[in-house]
């Protein structure tokens, strides 16, 4: 996700654009007194005769806001519900007789991980004149504010325990990748060929900020699985962000708000969304100005510091 943008009218809302959708197991069994239980929680393994279904879902904005108030006073609150910061612009248009806390507008506010801020407040000004207002925000993941440390290095996102050591673990598409590294979020990706089921580690310490763990499915067609692939975005100490993608279907080890530290076990690794083959995809972004850019980095080996080359083999 790069940036998105909701737009109100009053209390009337509409989101634009569209959401990715994904996936979810639905299990079916029947107890020892004969009821028939549905459910996303899978069963322990003694349970028998279970039927599992694979439905689509939807998936959810990280930022969402709520009107507190009435329609001639009326405060914009935004509540974040990933477990990093998140910046929001927002802005009035369309208006008459009203004023606005903040008077300057678009403001632009940072919102911490798991809270939320009384952001905008709207007044009408002279009730016997009538009043008309819509209001707009837009939102991109990171703190706009945070300043990357430039000394940071990454422990190898990934564990050689239980792989298949004759399948050497590559990378197959580094910096500035001619297949897929072409733009400002991606550009200093690292894609790193694996078998699928390889432990996904922690390459640094910090907060998990968002899981998606429910899509499958893979191909080439951009428009079908560009956002599909499953993904957990960590944020660090200075408002960086490593993201971890591609991951096997519901295989995440942690949650939204988890504080995790270098070599924890984050998921398993896959082949979902826009993919020709089982890897995963490790990315270090920031918030540029309201745009989520890439960052070099380089990895910590054993016989030092390195930046990932294509073709190269990757070993802990």
């Amino acid at each position: 996700m790069l940036k998105r943008t909701i737009i109100f009218t009053l209390s009337c809302a509409a989101l634009l654009g569209t959401h990715a959708a994904s996936a979810k197991h639905i299990y079916q069994y029947t107890d020892e007194h004969g009821v028939v239980h549905f459910t996303d929680v899978k069963p322990a393994e003694k349970v028998a005769g279970v039927k599992t279904t694979l439905v689509r879902t939807e998936s959810q904005r990280m930022l969402r806001s709520r009107e507190d108030g009435v329609d001639e006073d009326r405060t914009i609150v935004l509540v974040n519900e990933a477990g990093g910061a998140i910046t929001a612009e927002l802005e009035v248009q369309n208006a008459t007789n009203v004023r606005t806390e903040p008077a300057v507008l678009p403001a632009r506010v940072v919102v911490p991980g798991r809270s939320e801020i009384r952001a905008l407040r709207i007044v009408a000004v002279n009730l016997a004149a009538g009043y008309r207002y819509a209001y707009r925000y837009s939102y991109a993941l990171g703190d706009y504010r945070a300043r990357p440390d430039a000394v940071q290095h990454y422990a190898l996102p990934f564990s050689t325990t239980g792989v298949d050591a004759t399948k050497p673990i590559r990378v197959s598409q580094a910096f500035d990748g001619a297949f897929s590294h072409k733009d400002p979020s991606s550009r200093y990706a690292v894609d790193i060929m694996m078998p699928e089921g390889t432990q996904v580690l922690a390459a640094r310490d910090g907060v998990v900020m968002s899981v998606e763990n429910d899509y499958y499915g893979n191909g080439l067609d951009m428009v079908e699985f560009g956002e599909r692939a499953n993904n957990v975005r960590v944020e660090h100490a200075d408002g960086t962000m490593a993201v971890y993608a591609h991951l096997e279907l519901e295989s995440s080890r942690v949650q939204v708000g988890d504080k995790v530290h270098a070599g924890q076990v984050l998921a398993l690794s896959g082949d979902t969304g826009y993919s020709n083959g089982p890897h995963l995809h490790f990315c270090i972004q920031r918030n540029a100005d309201m745009d989520l850019v890439a960052l070099p980095f380089q990895f910590i080996g054993a016989n030092g510091d390195f930046t990932p080359q294509q073709g190269m083999t990757l070993a802990p």
